[in-house]
């Protein structure tokens, strides 16, 4: 079975409630035991926007913690999916970003298999060499790559995760939150990634080699690819879809229109 871990705030509300209803089309076939919402302000967050699945919200406000938060939403909203994995007490976790769309049905043995998550690896770009000198100092090595799929859906072993929390607070002397919070290049999935290849020295222990799992995200740097992003979402095998809020303001009326289409014809909108 699998959780799903989500982190929304005020602005994403609109499209959270679309998230929700992607996951109650899309992922029937998962074994999907709770959706853990991480608020990352102080919106209010329905579990009826779920449906069927309204039963197994976690609402799980960031007041939880107990600790200080980051004015920098990009470095909190990092800290709060991983520290939303760490709640499950599933095997795996599927870590998503509240404007990530499931696009067509998903069934368990496409994600897992043969007891690993079917993600593969895939180099670090430059851009995220700072969080990598950051992880490879911190755990004493040197990271070869990082977990794919590349951004999200993002698949977490949650046992693994607490684990590595604690590993992080025995080496700072730290808070994991405020350590986490304090580096400021450090990003969520290059640490976890380290962190395993740290305790396995390899991925396939974990990850099978071969991903199975297909996002198609349009970022605030890639409007000028819309048409060649866009057509990669409307393929059959892509599972997830996304655009950054500061991509979706860049885009023309007709971009925007396509996109709405798109999900009108799988059922979101």
């Amino acid at each position: 079975m699998i959780d799903i871990c989500t982190v929304v705030f005020d602005a994403e509300l609109d499209v959270l409630k679309l998230q929700a209803r992607s996951i109650e089309l899309y992922c029937q076939r998962i074994g999907l035991k709770n959706i853990f919402v991480m608020v990352n302000d102080l919106s209010t967050v329905d579990p009826a926007w779920y449906g069927s699945f309204a039963d197994r919200v976690r609402v799980v406000p960031r007041a939880y913690f107990g600790c200080a938060w980051s004015d920098n939403g990009w470095v909190s909203q990092q800290v709060l999916k991983l520290l939303g994995s760490a709640i499950s007490n599933n095997a795996w976790c599927m870590i998503v970003d509240a404007k990530t769309l499931f696009v067509r049905p998903v069934d368990l043995d496409q994600m897992i298999v043969d007891g690993r998550a079917a993600t593969g690896s895939l180099s670090i770009y430059p851009v995220f060499d700072a969080s990598r000198n950051i992880t490879n100092k911190l755990f004493d090595i040197d990271l070869p790559a990082q977990l794919g799929p590349g951004g999200v859906p993002f698949f977490v072993e949650p046992s693994l995760t607490r684990e590595m929390i604690r590993e992080v607070e025995h080496r700072t002397g730290q808070d994991f939150t405020d350590y986490f919070q304090q580096q400021g290049r450090l990003t969520e999935f290059v640490l976890y990634s380290g962190y395993v290849w740290y305790r396995d020295c390899t991925f396939d222990k974990r990850y099978h080699s071969q991903s199975h799992i297909y996002p198609a995200n349009l970022c605030h740097s890639e409007t000028g690819i819309f048409d060649s992003k866009f057509n990669t979402m409307s393929q059959p095998q892509t599972l997830t879809v996304s655009i950054h809020r500061n991509a979706w303001t860049q885009l023309t009326e007709q971009q925007q229109q396509k996109y709405h289409t798109l999900l009108a014809q799988r059922g979101i909108l």
